[in-house]
């Protein structure tokens, strides 16, 4: 399937002037004491967590979850952004959204998102966690997709010709540092403006969501104009 449509990933951008802290990573942490651990907090936290093995395969349980009572602290002189890194970092919820942010989200054609509430202390606006429904490596088609090692600086690039899921496990298991230049998925995910990818980490979105995010002036964001990985639909 032959498109033009085009695609950055996005993050949370790692400079100080921006974010107000040198950490290059998060303004916010989780405040423990605060948390009220009751029922939907071990829920949650049970699923997001790095050791769940039923993460990637049901998906779907996200939207049985309810919101627990997460609160989090400003890093001292942390600048307030409309996204946010945060430690220690949950399984899969990689930063934190403002309202602004979601708002203008909920306008797009996305892939289905869950939003939890996070409230930071002294902090009046809405924020959010959200984790948005992604596309599992086994889903990946892979002898259409481009993965690489070295790098062309080094005059060490090399690609190396993957058919399959099981096939790119075993090699990932010799070789941990390959990386995705290209990633083929199947063709029904075509036309959304936000896309997440498991191997992938950070979230794809379409150039006009892009244009419209930095049109509204939303800080902390930090496009990979340059360097994100090539989508192609199947």
């Amino acid at each position: 399937m032959e498109t033009n449509k085009k695609y950055y990933q996005i993050s949370v951008s790692p400079e100080p002037k921006i974010i107000g802290v040198s950490n290059g990573v998060y303004q916010v942490e989780i405040h423990e004491k605060s948390i009220e651990k009751d029922h939907k907090y071990y829920e949650f936290t049970k699923w997001f967590d790095y050791k769940n093995p039923n993460f990637w395969e049901n998906q779907d349980k996200v939207s049985t979850l309810e919101t627990p009572s997460v609160k989090g602290k400003m890093l001292k002189k942390a600048k307030l952004t409309d996204i946010m890194g945060y430690a220690p970092e949950y399984h899969g919820l990689h930063d934190v959204y403002s309202q602004k942010f979601v708002d203008i989200l909920k306008s797009f054609n996305s892939e289905k998102f869950n939003l939890f509430d996070f409230d930071i202390e002294n902090v009046p606006e809405k924020y959010y966690f959200m984790f948005v429904k992604t596309i599992p490596t086994h889903d990946i088609i892979f002898d259409r997709s481009l993965i690489y090692t070295g790098h062309k600086m080094t005059d060490n690039l090399k690609y190396h010709k993957i058919d399959g899921y099981q096939e790119y496990r075993s090699f990932k298991t010799t070789t941990p540092l390959a990386r995705f230049e290209k990633i083929a998925i199947p063709s029904n995910h075509y036309g959304k403006d936000l896309i997440s990818i498991q191997p992938a980490v950070n979230l794809f979105c379409s150039e006009r969501l892009v244009d419209f995010l930095l049109d509204c002036k939303i800080t902390g964001l930090q496009v990979a104009y340059n360097n994100s990985i090539q989508l192609e639909f199947v």
